[in-house]
Parts: structure tokens; sequence; C-alpha cells
């Protein structure tokens, strides 16, 4: 890392999220565990938040949606479960939590499912013993899963209309076609051997 920092002193390194998680979900018994989904969701929303203003006006269109399908003053959990990933990642802009928050809601998930809470019916743990020190290895790159300063990482790319209400459609960068260009590029780019990396550059 020395190198890169001496050639490119204004190089930040940024941890893709994704295989941040895949590292933790290494000290899984099993991912055909029936607890293995709802670990990996809940690994995922410690680590990201809504966007309030987004979500604010997703619920207020759902709202709408119901209330012209004739139910009568929807409450706020009528809206909430009838709002899909889909249309959450459509219409609203996810961002990253503080550092030291994305540490605290690890270890608090950590626990949750290290516990009786993570055996299934059949009493088979979640994890595995090694969960615990592979979190004391990946703590440290929790501070790399930071969304970058100054880089936009949604486009907006349209508008719908849900409900009467106008909402933004978005497009992410994290994980699209031209972010895996870039991570080509700078492999080309970069002189000596090819090594697998699950890091993302960002210049800036």
């Amino acid at each position: 890392m020395d190198i890169f920092r001496t050639a490119w002193p204004d190089l930040v390194v940024k941890f893709d999220v994704w295989h941040f998680m895949r590292r933790l979900a290494v000290g899984v018994t099993t991912d055909t565990h029936r607890l293995y989904a709802a670990f990996m969701g809940q690994l995922s929303a410690a680590i990201f938040c809504w966007d309030k203003s987004d979500l604010n006006l997703l619920n207020e269109a759902k709202r709408q949606q119901l209330i012209q399908a004739n139910i009568t003053d929807p409450s706020d959990s009528d809206v909430s479960v009838r709002l899909d990933r889909k249309e959450l990642s459509l219409h609203c802009r996810r961002m990253t939590r503080s550092t030291e928050v994305i540490g605290e809601r690890i270890q608090a998930v950590l626990e949750l499912f290290g516990g009786d809470s993570g055996r299934d019916t059949m009493g088979v743990s979640l994890f595995h013993e090694l969960i615990w020190e592979l979190w004391k290895q990946q703590q440290k790159h929790v501070e790399c899963l930071q969304d970058p300063k100054g880089v936009q990482l949604y486009t907006q790319t349209g508008t719908l209309k849900k409900g009467g209400v106008v909402l933004p459609v978005y497009r992410c960068a994290r994980g699209s076609t031209s972010l895996e260009s870039f991570h080509l590029h700078l492999q080309r780019f970069i002189p000596g051997k090819i090594y697998l990396c699950s890091f993302l550059c960002v210049l800036i």
C-alpha cells in the first residue's frame, strides 16, 4: 500500500461492502441455514441507511396508493409492509452509516445471531466459533466502508408517478457495469503481477 501512496498521495482506498460482508459470512456454518438470508439482510442494514427525504416521499406515495385502493387511513405499518426492496432501490438513495455506528450495529447483529436466536428449529447454530475472530480481524476495515466524500454515487435518470406523487428514479454506481469496468482499467493500468483485489480505489 505504501508504494501506491508514494505514487498517488491523493489516492483513497475504499473497501467494497459486499466483499466485506462475504468475509464475515465465512463464519457461517452453511449458507443454506434458514437464518442466513436474515443475517445478511441485518448486516447490510447495519452498514447502510436510506435517505430520509427519499424514504418519506416513497412512504407518502405508497400511502396515497392505498387510499386510492379504498384502504381508509392506512397506518405506518400498512405502508411499510407494502414497500419492497425493488421500490426502495429505485426511488431511494442509500448511504453508509458512520464508522462508530456501523461497528456498534454489526456487533449487535453478531450477538443476536450468536445466541439462541441464531439457531434453527433443529438447534443448529448459524455461526462457527470462528465468527468472533473474523469480526476482530475485520473491524479495522470498517472505516474503509465509508462512502467517499464529494463523490456522487447516485444519478437521477427520471421520475415516476405513484399515487399522484412524483418520485425520482435513481441509478446507483455501486456494483454497476461502469464501476466494474473501472476496476478492469485499474488492473491494466497498474504494472506488475495481477492479484485479486476486493477493494475499490477512488481517485480524488
